[in-house]
């Protein structure tokens, strides 16, 4: 498949001249560059999330661009031009959108890394089993998690995420349970169809319990507050709406230990992803 793309002097590529399908594509995809002036004798590019790899040099004369393995999900396509083969331009960053089936510029420079490269805001249900049954009936809550890249494919990746929770208590003496949850992980992202990928993930943290409670029994209820520490795992199933939106659903467990003794949780969480 060939697709045709004109390059300027100073824009780099302008417009596409026909469509091409390249979502998640297993195959090389050619581009045929077309210069709009003579005085541009090669091009290079790169493509991923970043262009943080080594550049592709490609002579005027042989105008044909291979993409191998381009995702138009994660990947952006990254061109530099030269007229003298010695001095190249800055970078122009182009995304493709398999809906419109269109190439994108997004600046005349390559985007700065940010810290954050997506956004997650989750609501969940957990129930306990085992000894956590005696405390919990249902547990109810919600989560800001904030996703980073660790490679430049977008696929391993670190995050940070903050949750609070509340469930009814299964105990006289706990009129109420509420908890305020901490913790850092890693995960990873397998493709398994277009617009569609499996990510599990697994993180460890820090999980404030604060109770209405009444330990002494006298009648009268006092705020009380325990830490312990918490593993918390998933296995995302995470479809994409658009370039910026992600619709994720998962299974999702949570175990936390206190005094030789390990509750545990399990249920589900569903929220939407920004990708920045």
């Amino acid at each position: 498949m060939v697709s045709r793309f004109r390059t300027s002097a100073c824009l780099g590529l302008l417009l596409l001249m026909s469509s091409l399908s390249i979502f998640g594509s297993g195959n090389p995809t050619y581009l045929l560059v077309k210069p709009t002036t003579e005085t541009v004798q090669a091009i290079r590019y790169q493509s991923g999330a970043l262009p943080t790899g080594p550049w592709i040099e490609m002579d005027m004369s042989i105008p044909t661009l291979v993409l191998q393995e381009f995702d138009s999900l994660h990947d952006r396509l990254y061109i530099q031009q030269s007229e003298d083969k010695l001095s190249w331009s800055s970078s122009y960053e182009y995304s493709y959108d398999p809906a419109t089936e269109a190439w994108t510029i997004h600046s005349g420079e390559t985007r700065n890394p940010s810290l954050i490269d997506s956004l997650d805001i989750k609501l969940y249900g957990l129930y306990p089993i085992f000894k956590s049954t005696t405390c919990y009936s249902h547990v109810l809550g919600a989560a800001l998690k904030m996703n980073f890249s660790l490679d430049n494919q977008n696929r391993l990746f670190g995050y940070g995420e903050i949750a609070y929770s509340k469930g009814p208590s299964n105990t006289d003496w706990v009129e109420s349970m509420q908890a305020v949850n901490m913790s850092v992980g890693i995960g990873y992202g397998f493709d398994v169809a277009d617009k569609l990928q499996v990510i599990p993930e697994l993180g460890y943290g820090l999980v404030l319990h604060l109770l209405d409670a009444d330990f002494d029994e006298d009648g009268t209820s006092t705020a009380e507050t325990f830490l312990d520490q918490q593993v918390r795992f998933s296995l995302n199933l995470g479809y994409a709406l658009t370039e910026t939106y992600e619709l994720i659903v998962a299974p999702l467990g949570v175990l936390f230990f206190e005094k030789g003794s390990v509750g545990t949780l399990f249920g589900l969480h569903t929220g939407l992803r920004f990708n920045f």
